[in-house]
């Protein structure tokens, strides 16, 4: 029977703390490490009256017997100088009884007895023995053929579009440091967690890890791009664990935007915090959270605050980069000469130090293919300059390996509608409307030269360097080709020639909000009037809500200083290009009468047909009921606006609210609906109807309700105590991480020392 660990995802620096965990273990001795590198003949000690045991672990790279026996003979002097009482050698390579004999006599010394030379099987049945060992070194099972296999049966390889060999990947240059333990020690008191950070700094990779070790332990791994998904996906008896990747990056940062979104947030944290079968990890960028918290209440909360933990570069120490580095370098296939040119000096030194430093980067300057085009001589120069400028890491690429035709593809890309609801990327089909127009208004071909193929044919010369391609989307192979391109495509000619061929009213709203704020005005002028006038001519398609195209075009007007266009747009039938949200059409109203577009031509005249809008929306000759969500977003609008409603309108409101509150029946909750979800819903969106209501009026209603979500919360409490399931396993990694106390330029040095060539 084969053994079940090769040992190949583990460096020699992770290989040797699994040997001194698995010799502690067997032995019942606590052993001291060493530092990496140049060791002295000792990897771990103990001592005792007797004498000391010293153990020694072999593990190379791609090494053969001869080089073992090479090793070993060179161990046989410090054996002799240290004078233990017993030594015991471990090493990845399998061993046959003669080979031990062999490697016995090599070392010569009484204190080495072959039972105390382990080879690969050894150490596999020494594992398959201290279960404790093996799960605690997390990279050694999670690597394993059939965790990966598992792992792409679940949800992880969707939501990180990893395929196996990513995961792989992933998970052989991991370093298992402090932010692990944190991660997992939040998740077990509080169940949730939520993990920003800058680009690059691994926010996803840990979301990764964390998955793929609670999935490999039987939880269901469910990943969603939106809230609603975590709501419809959730069973209460079931051990599921939630990932929302970057999930304020799909969420739009504007007051009335995000009300609609960080309630539920809110809410779906405070039910996985009282349910011990769910765990729930949200990723996002460091400026963006704090963004959305300076404008949401529900995400400033404290419940929020407790869970957050920040993954940022200063928690990395010098020795975890140091480590994170040597992963990356053990792990990576490009050439031994650039590698070893890389350990000459005090290249690596800089490398740990540099100001930029990011694992993403190391990431892309180890990546073999990537790297093909440079000498070894020019490795750690060209290095050290990705550092000092990130752009390098795309600019090169984007500038001289790819088409014109390849770069107008993805600035389209990275400017094109982002739908709501729906999987990360761009449709195809709307692309290709976009790129088609955008190639011939950027002189790359002229409009007869657009062949139905070339679309295809530039996809295909960007995919899997830039762009992965998943059923009927594309995205961006990696979150910096983004990066790359906000700054790329921030060129005035750029940006009104992008602008000139939207295809669709949301590809116009997607190219607006993605202008850097801080862009010259003459900029936002040129970009405003081109926009202005293809969205006026007629060859935009698509809809979206009145507010945000009424709000766009409004900003549009101001930033080209045009106000003809308010003529223009009056007169144009656009009545195909927007749908109305009577619940967000309050804060637009304000903006009308006293905000932004109050002297914009016509706008008080607007503001009086919106408000007429809302008066027939609640009326009471309507012709049919309103729900109870509807008269909840308008409530929650209204008051936080300036707008003044007539006494009729309040009162149909009133009545309205009744008739929907009214027909809310505990007893109709459906079976596949969670009714502690439910009843929450609707004490929620009573509580933001009575903001225009007297206080008392649904007070039995919502006394009923409350009292229903006591009971249910009891019986679970109840339910749980009285489960007789076997405790689950507390996902917290005591494996061996990086220490906090300093680590210095001797220490980095006999890190590296072991990647170094004798020869």
């Amino acid at each position: 029977m084969s053994d079940r660990y090769d040992f190949a995802n583990l460096s020699p620096i992770e290989f040797e703390g699994l040997c001194v965990d698995l010799v502690e273990a067997e032995t019942g001795y606590r052993f001291e490490r060493f530092a990496e590198g140049a060791d002295g003949g000792i990897d771990g000690r103990h001592g005792h009256a007797d004498g000391g045991i010293i153990l020694q672990a072999k593990h190379y790279k791609n090494s053969t017997w001869s080089d073992l026996q090479k090793a070993v003979k060179a161990e046989a002097k410090n054996i002799a100088r240290l004078q233990p009482a017993e030594y015991y050698l471990l090493t990845s390579q399998p061993l046959t009884p003669s080979r031990k004999a062999l490697l016995a006599s090599h070392l010569c010394h009484s204190s080495v007895d072959v039972s105390r030379i382990w080879g690969r099987t050894e150490i596999n049945a020494f594992l398959s023995k201290h279960a404790s060992v093996e799960k605690r070194n997390i990279k050694l099972w999670l690597s394993s053929a059939t965790v990966l296999d598992r792992l792409l049966k679940n949800d992880i390889a969707v939501f990180t579009e990893a395929t196996y060999d990513e995961i792989e990947r992933i998970l052989k240059v991991f370093v298992v440091n402090p932010s692990l333990k944190k991660s997992a020690n939040i998740l077990n008191v509080t169940h949730c967690l939520i993990v920003s950070g800058p680009p690059g700094v691994g926010k996803t990779t840990l979301a990764q890890v964390l998955a793929a070790e609670y999935s490999d332990d039987g939880w269901e791994l469910v990943s969603i791009t939106s809230i609603d998904d975590a709501f419809r996906a959730y069973q209460r008896d079931v051990r599921q664990f939630f990932v929302f990747d970057d999930f304020l990056g799909k969420i739009r940062l504007d007051p009335a935007s995000l009300s609609r979104d960080d309630g539920k947030i809110a809410r779906f944290i405070s039910h996985i915090q009282r349910d011990k079968k769910k765990r729930f990890v949200l990723t996002t960028r460091a400026y963006i959270l704090e963004a959305a918290r300076a404008i949401s209440e529900a995400l400033d909360d404290r419940k929020i605050e407790m869970s957050e933990m920040v993954l940022n570069l200063s928690t990395y120490t010098r020795e975890l980069k140091a480590r994170i580095l040597y992963n990356h370098l053990y792990h990576s296939d490009i050439d031994q000469e650039s590698v070893q040119a890389l350990l000459v000096g005090d290249t690596v030194r800089q490398i740990v130090d540099h100001r930029n430093y990011m694992p993403r980067i190391i990431q892309w300057m180890t990546d073999e293919i990537r790297q093909r085009g440079i000498s070894p001589s020019e490795y750690p120069k060209a290095f050290l300059q990705t550092l000092e400028n990130p752009d390098k890491i795309w600019d090169k690429a984007f500038r001289r390996h790819i088409s014109q035709n390849a770069r107008v593809l993805l600035y389209c890309m990275y400017f094109a509608e982002n739908e709501r609801f729906s999987e990360p990327g761009a449709r195809l089909n709307k692309l290709r409307v976009f790129f088609d127009r955008a190639v011939v208004n950027f002189g790359v071909v002229t409009k007869d030269e657009v062949r139905s193929s070339l679309f295809e044919e530039t996809l295909r010369e960007v995919k899997s360097s830039f762009v992965v391609i998943d059923g009927d989307r594309a995205n961006f192979i990696n979150p910096s080709v983004q990066d790359y391109l906000s700054r790329e495509s921030a060129d005035a000619r750029v940006l009104g020639t992008l602008a000139s061929a939207v295809p669709s009213v949301a590809g116009a709203m997607s190219l607006w909000k993605k202008i850097d704020p801080r862009a010259s005005a003459e900029i936002k002028k040129q970009v405003a009037t081109a926009l202005l006038d293809i969205i006026t001519s007629g060859k935009v398609d698509g809809r979206g809500p009145l507010h945000e195209l009424a709000g766009l075009i409004g900003h549009l007007i101001l930033a080209s200083g045009q106000t003809g266009y308010c003529d223009v747009i009056r007169r144009y039938k656009s009545d195909d290009l927007f749908w109305i949200d009577e619940g967000n059409l309050p804060p637009f109203i304000d903006e009308l009468d006293s905000g932004r577009f109050s002297n914009l031509p016509h706008a008080g005249a607007y503001a009086r047909y919106l408000r007429l809008h809302l008066h027939r929306y609640v009326s009471s000759d309507r012709e049919y009921a309103m729900e109870i969500e509807e008269l909840a977003s308008l409530a929650t609008a209204l008051a936080a606006s300036k707008v003044e409603m007539s006494e009729e309108f309040y009162k149909n409101f009133e009545t309205a609210a009744e008739e929907a509150v009214d027909v809310l029946d505990m007893d109709a909750i459906g079976k596949s609906e969670d009714p502690e979800q439910v009843i929450g819903d609707w004490l929620e969106n009573i509580d933001k109807i009575e903001q225009l209501m007297p206080a008392a009026t649904f007070s039995f209603k919502k006394t009923d309700f409350e009292e229903r979500v006591a009971s249910i919360q009891w019986a679970q409490e109840q339910r749980e105590r009285e489960e007789s399931v076997s405790p689950m396993r507390s996902h917290s990694p005591s494996a061996v991480t990086p220490s906090s106390t300093s680590f210095s330029n001797a220490d980095i040095q006999s890190m590296f020392s072991s990647l170094r060539r004798s020869d």
